[in-house]
């Protein structure tokens, strides 16, 4: 678990209706809480978008589309999208609660993994990705830090289709950096997420 950012929602209420209990981790578009939904009386994971990302309207519609998207995905290994909405200039997603271990984190504690323990993880992932794009849905930033293996033992993989919302216009002109997570980008993905027909090989400054 990282530490807190500096600005923290604990002990707020946000829209109403999500009372933050305590920080999660944080992420590149945002911070993730645990959260009580005070409607329904059980914890979710609350992620609040950075405020600069936040203050970008062409983000924002974005991001409600593809939450949308992410929503109707409905898969036993793929961690469920339960709201998203807007409180002032904290711009969330309320999605399901996992409790568990990131697979960076079990890589770090636990590697090298068998391969039966390996394929035990890559198998669902596999089933989830296999659904996604059955129903049109791409991923975009398939990572360790986006698989949780719950306490359960059931693998789920999070932030599906969220990292479509940053388009390459709105990272180059806002943020300078580069959409998804470098160390896991091919070098020949373009902007829509597919290869394109030469790679480039310009850092971006």
């Amino acid at each position: 678990m990282s530490t807190p950012s500096a600005t923290t929602l604990v002990g707020q209420t946000i829209d109403g209706r999500y009372q933050v209990l305590a920080h999660l981790a944080d992420g590149g578009m945002a911070t993730v809480y645990v959260a009580l939904d005070t409607r329904l009386d059980r914890e979710v994971a609350l992620k609040v978008m950075r405020r600069d990302l936040a203050s970008d309207q062409a983000f924002v519609a974005r991001f409600r589309r593809e939450a949308r998207a992410a929503a109707r995905l409905s898969h036993p290994h793929v961690v469920g999208v339960y709201d998203q909405g807007q409180d002032g200039e904290h711009v969330f997603l309320a999605m399901e609660l996992v409790r568990g271990r990131t697979l960076r984190q079990v890589i770090r504690s636990d590697a090298p993994l068998t391969a039966r323990a390996a394929l035990d993880i890559v198998e669902p992932v596999l089933e989830a990705l296999g659904a996604a794009h059955r129903a049109d849905t791409m991923h975009r930033d398939v990572k360790p830090e986006n698989v949780i293996i719950g306490d359960d033992g059931v693998v789920k993989v999070a932030d599906f289709g969220l990292a479509r919302a940053l388009t390459t216009e709105t990272l180059t002109t806002n943020h300078d950096v580069l959409l998804g997570t470098a160390a896991y980008l091919s070098p020949s993905r373009s902007s829509t997420g597919w290869p394109t027909s030469a790679p480039t090989s310009t850092p971006r400054r």
